[in-house]
């Protein structure tokens, strides 16, 4: 990516165009097998470095999937992952448990994730269809240090910039949650990707040239704003 190394004084930008960029990146769930050049991997690193941080701590870290073997590998771990948790959510005394002592975290899982993470994985066991990396060519891993006081906020601002910025360079992308929790919860596939336990994976962007052809920008729910002016407490 060429850019000019010189600072765009305040008020001196197109707001109207970055919104219309922002509301047009898109989440991209049909990738084409067309391979992603490292060089453009690696300025999308670049790019996520530009994020601000607390303190300037620049405590994330990335770990470049470049090529579709390597995403199909942490696809395989992610479906072991769940299939693992769909067969956990299925027994009646885990969910009691859970409802127990864990705020029912497992028995919500079983509601409203069970069905439909039985038919992906479905589809990747039989090879019918990859709905794990919708059929990714390249991913990028953001982790932070565990020891930087901002980490989790700093590594999504980094991982925002590159999911707009991809957009910007042509290129779909998709964060993948379901992999990013098997990361989590599961240390042996942070480790195989050479990820230290120093570290913890707060997302995983899907990159790759889209197959569907976008025409209009994306639709927001109408957001509450609220407003604190200051008085009616005790003085």
């Amino acid at each position: 990516v060429q850019t000019k190394d010189t600072w765009i004084p305040y008020g001196k930008y197109d707001a109207g165009e970055l919104v219309r960029l922002m509301r047009s990146r898109r989440s991209c769930r049909n990738f084409s097998d067309k391979p992603v050049d490292r060089d453009v991997l690696e300025d999308l690193v670049r790019i996520g470095t530009t994020a601000p941080t607390g303190s300037n701590a620049q405590p994330w870290c990335f770990t470049i999937l470049p090529d579709r073997r390597a995403v199909k590998m942490l696809g395989e771990e992610t479906a072991q992952f769940l299939y693992h948790l769909n067969k956990l959510s299925e027994k009646p005394l885990a969910r009691l448990y859970a409802r127990l002592v864990l705020n029912d975290t497992l028995g919500r899982y079983h509601r409203e994730y069970h069905a439909s993470v039985s038919r992906i994985l479905e589809h990747w066991v039989s090879g019918q269809r990859d709905r794990i990396f919708n059929n990714a060519p390249a991913a990028i891993i953001v982790s932070g240090r565990k020891d930087a006081t901002s980490s989790p906020e700093d590594t999504i601002f980094a991982s925002q910039n590159i999911l707009l910025a991809a957009h910007a360079m042509g290129l779909g992308s998709c964060v993948i949650g379901f992999a990013t929790a098997a990361l989590n919860r599961t240390p042996k596939i942070q480790r195989l990707l050479g990820i230290p336990d120093s570290e913890k994976v707060h997302a995983v962007i899907a990159l790759g040239r889209s197959r569907e052809p976008y025409k209009r920008l994306a639709g927001r729910k109408k957001v509450p704003i609220r407003y604190y002016e200051g008085g009616g407490g005790a003085p």
